[in-house]
């Protein structure tokens, strides 16, 4: 069972939309200045509003990415957003972990198919029990092989 909600759960993320709708302004929130949205709340079993209007499944991603920091920090993003300071995949939906258990939301990968795609290929990889050196030589193997941006500075295994 718990094989095909693998399955099934990477099959849906390949074609989650990325559109943005409204926000809730009842959270702090700021924009970057590449025009993303941060919100922080109070932990990680607190989503920002700006996921109000998401499916279930890009919730449920984000969830897992705020879960898997050691892997995602790791894998790199192929998206072109190293040229805004990010420095790994993590970094598309988490701007900041702070020390009293808070975290800074980005929506930057609600925005961004690449982002979603590279987190959920790697957390589903995880979850089967693949090393962090393994995800990261299947997903640099498949987005150098195709026309992606140069990947984030993330650093070697």
């Amino acid at each position: 069972m718990k094989k095909y909600f693998v399955i099934g759960f990477v099959l849906v993320m390949v074609f989650v939309s990325a559109c943005s709708s409204g926000e809730n302004n009842d959270k702090p929130t700021n924009k970057a200045n590449t025009g993303d949205v941060r919100e922080t709340t109070a932990s990680v079993n607190e989503l920002p509003s700006f996921l109000d209007a998401k499916s279930d499944d890009m919730k449920n991603l984000y969830t897992a990415v705020a879960n898997s920091q050691d892997l995602l920090e790791s894998i790199p993003c192929y998206c072109g957003c190293g040229e805004f300071g990010h420095t790994s995949n993590y970094d598309c939906f988490i701007n900041q972990n702070k020390d009293d258990g808070s975290l800074v939301w980005d929506d930057h990968a609600t925005k961004c198919q690449a982002c979603l795609d590279i987190a959920a290929e790697s957390v589903v990889e995880w979850n089967k029990g693949k090393s962090i050196k393994d995800i990261r030589k299947m997903i640099d193997e498949k987005y150098q092989e195709a026309d992606y941006p140069e990947p984030t500075p993330t650093p070697e295994i």
